[in-house]
């Protein structure tokens, strides 16, 4: 969906007038005048103060205030408020903001006042990343402040010898790209001309340092299991590629095979660890050589494959070295440790891939956790962990990234209706929670809700949207359509003023899609989001907020720092709210809250439900702003920040629960990452005699881990629970099938456990 930004509202010039409807004549008559004077001018960055003085105001009630085109409102009073223009980036032309005060006694009396902002041409790349002799190099080097196309050019000194400089084809950047030749330090100043002839330069350098040695950067390889197909990737550290990797014949485990370019594949046909030394040569020159000890363990089979039997739907979100990577597909397991009929659709940073067919095996062990590798039929594989709910559902995230510098996600596997599958079936009033990033790959989320109408058309569609950058927008109004084939893959459109974007869903049942954007990354205002679409049950008003849910929101605050927030949202009905919880920001105490080791300050605070269940909050208590809510059903919500840091989350409500409530085994996945260090888990915990025990398969910066730990649990009446000791832990029960996890650690991990 593209990222609602009021640019299309841009004009040029200066033009400040003053409309007064009073609603009657004579000297009674309430108007609103404005100050300063008309003709402000303001530069990217600027603010200005604004006064409105209403005459015949006779009880002092003053005025509100609006915005029409870019930049914000801020320190708003019925009297007065600061316009501050939209940063530099945000301005490619000279454009002309609108705002509007409006009499509260009299709503009829109003008076607008039009703000120019001007437009600076500047370079945006301050510095340049150093390049490796002989390896490829390729940046870019951008401006904003002016329309493009733009002229480039290097007016003063040289580049490493190697590279080339040249304006790309759309003139918006230029491009430094070749292979560097020499080492050393190049300093070169560029120069940009906008089309009315406006030129900046910026100075600049370039650092080509030499390779460092060679190394095998794979530290461990993943267990394997007889007659399961295997499938993992050996990586080097630094060096020149393309890489030829070696064994020395026989020490492989029976079955398994090494390729020249590092992958290990095949299907073991015996059990026993089997150690060997791995060989990688480099393509400098001369060529370098390392080695590595390493060993693969063969289990002997002991599955529960049957627990992963029937139509799947399944998506990821989170983050491959170029950025952000979401994905979403659908398979067919026979319940043997066999896949078919797989399909997948991914979206990253540099490219779109669509209606990718794969076979594949899995195995689950009979704790719950287990392995999925799908195979694509045009060559490569992926490797999953999961851990097994009851009902037949998983947690899943990748879990082939042995170096911690490859791809990393998490997300779920749910079982598919498949008499859901037609787009007929997909009918009704629906609420969704998109995140992502935006185009310039800040966070960015929303929600909103829409009406299917069974045939294909969508409408009634309003959303709410939080950008890191540009900041929240409200109640945008949409529409699309949609279809869905008979394999259960849908496909949809969403229209807004700004345009369209292009969606990707699988159906799990009428009740639940789970969607990834499939634009291209990069155009302008086109945002990278995935999420769900959930089926509501309205009408909505204030009584639906009327007991305890338990609510879970992450943001990204600046550093970057990962903050999470867990805990209780209590509505009685007539529009008051109780929020209790914890916060845990980047592994530290948060000024709202005294961190995982105590509770955030309660509310109390003030809601309203819209008849569309469009949730607004005053004084919540909620990390960094008031967030906006869109209800599902009663006491169940996305929830989307108005703050920098992006807050996104999910509440549902609570019951049954009592201090006798963790008891069991759950299988638990962590939410989709904030940002790369956040590590990607799937966990077994088994609770009981006030402890609990965790097995997890982890998937972090330092490759891949299996842990087992524990601690001491202590249960309050109101569900919160504290875990110490090894495992430490805030848990905030939902009923007794299901939890919310806040991690102590300074990744601020949030996972979710069910039985």
């Amino acid at each position: 969906m593209r990222k609602v930004r009021p640019l299309s509202l841009i004009g040029l010039g200066v033009v400040v007038w003053i409309i007064l409807f009073t609603g009657c004549s004579g000297s009674n008559s309430t108007t609103v005048t404005l100050a300063p004077a008309s003709g402000q001018t303001l530069s990217p960055g600027q603010t200005v103060t604004i006064t409105a003085t209403v005459a015949n105001d006779k009880s002092n009630q003053g005025v509100t205030w609006s915005l029409s085109g870019p930049g914000s409102l801020s320190n708003k009073t019925t009297s007065s408020v600061v316009y501050t223009a939209p940063l530099p980036n945000a301005v490619t032309a000279t454009t002309t903001a609108t705002i509007t005060a409006t009499s509260i006694a009299s709503t009829t009396a109003t008076a607008t006042e039009s703000i120019t902002v001007n437009s600076v041409l500047t370079i945006t790349t301050a510095s340049l990343t150093a390049g490796t002799i002989g390896v490829p190099y390729d940046v870019f080097v951008s401006a904003t402040g002016a329309p493009a196309p733009f002229t480039w050019a290097v007016i003063s000194g040289s580049l490493p010898p190697g590279l080339t400089f040249m304006t790309t084809p759309a003139g918006i950047s230029a491009e430094i790209t070749g292979t560097p030749a020499a080492l050393g330090t190049s300093a070169f100043t560029v120069q940009v001309t906008d089309t009315a002839g406006n030129s900046v330069t910026q100075p600049l350098s370039i650092t080509i340092n030499p390779p460092p040695p060679l190394s095998v950067g794979t530290l461990a390889l993943p267990n394997g299991t007889v007659g399961i197909g295997y499938t993992a990737a050996l990586q080097a550290k630094s060096g020149v590629p393309p890489y030829t990797w070696s064994v020395p014949p026989g020490t492989l485990p029976t079955g398994l095979g090494l390729a020249s370019n590092g992958v290990i594949s095949g299907t073991p046909t015996a059990t026993g660890t089997f150690p060997f030394t791995v060989q990688v040569v480099d393509s400098s020159t001369p060529p370098q050589m390392a080695t590595a000890n390493l060993s693969i363990t063969i289990g002997s089979g002991v599955t529960d494959d049957l627990r992963l039997n029937g139509n799947y739907a399944f998506s990821v979100r989170g983050f491959d070295p170029n950025g952000l990577f979401v994905a979403a597909g659908s398979f067919t397991a026979d319940g043997g440790g066999h896949i078919s009929g797989g399909l997948l659709d991914t979206n990253n940073t540099v490219g779109v891939t669509t209606g990718l067919s794969f076979t594949g095996t899995y195995g689950i062990d009979p704790t719950g956790l287990g392995t999925l590798t799908i195979n694509l039929t045009g060559g490569g594989s992926r490797t999953f962990a999961l851990s097994m709910l009851a009902n037949g559902n998983a947690n899943i995230i990748e879990f082939d990234d042995s170096t911690g510098s490859g791809t990393r996600n998490s997300g779920v596997v749910l079982k598919q209706d498949i008499t859901a599958f037609s787009t007929a079936s997909i009918t009704g009033n629906y609420a969704f929670g998109f995140l992502g990033i935006d185009s310039g790959q800040n966070r960015f989320g929303m929600v909103g809700d829409l009406h299917a109408d069974g045939s294909g058309i969508l409408s009634s569609g309003v959303l709410d949207s939080d950008d890191a950058i540009s900041g929240p927008f409200s109640s945008v109004g949409f529409t699309g359509t949609y279809s869905v084939a008979t394999n259960g893959r849908g496909v949809a459109t969403i229209t807004t003023l700004q345009g369209t974007t292009n969606y990707v869903f699988y159906v799990v049942d009428k009740t639940q899609l789970l969607t990834i954007e499939t634009d291209a990354f990069g155009g302008a205002g086109v945002p990278l989001v995935s999420g769900s679409i959930l089926q509501q049950s309205g009408p909505f008003n204030n009584g639906s907020l009327n007991a305890a849910s338990v609510f879970e929101v992450s943001g990204l605050a600046s550093g970057p720092i990962a903050e999470s927030q867990v805990g209780l949202f209590t509505g009685d009905g007539s529009g008051n709210l109780i929020l209790t919880s914890d916060q845990n920001a980047g592994g530290t105490p948060a000024s709202l809250c005294s961190g995982v080791a105590g509770t955030c300050p309660p509310g109390p605070g003030t809601y309203n439900v819209a008849a569309n269940g469009r949730v607004t909050l005053t004084d919540s208590g909620f990390q960094n702003s008031q967030p906006v809510m869109y209800l599902l059903s009663g006491n169940r919500a996305f929830i989307i920040g108005t703050d920098a840091a992006v807050s996104f989350g999910f509440m549902t409500p609570q019951f049954g629960v009592s201090t006798t409530s963790l008891s069991g085994t759950y299988a638990g996945g962590s939410i989709a990452p904030a940002e790369p260090n956040v590590s990607n888990v799937v966990s077994i915990a088994v609770a009981g005699s006030n402890n609990l025990n965790v097995t997890s398969d982890i998937s972090s910066t330092s490759g891949l881990s299996t842990t087992q730990v524990s601690g001491a649990t202590s249960v309050a009446a109101d569900g919160r629970v504290v875990v110490t000791g090894v495992l430490t832990e805030i848990l905030y029960m939902v009923s007794p099938e299901q939890f919310f996890s806040l991690a102590s650690d300074s990744t601020a991990r949030v996972d979710i456990f069910q039985q």
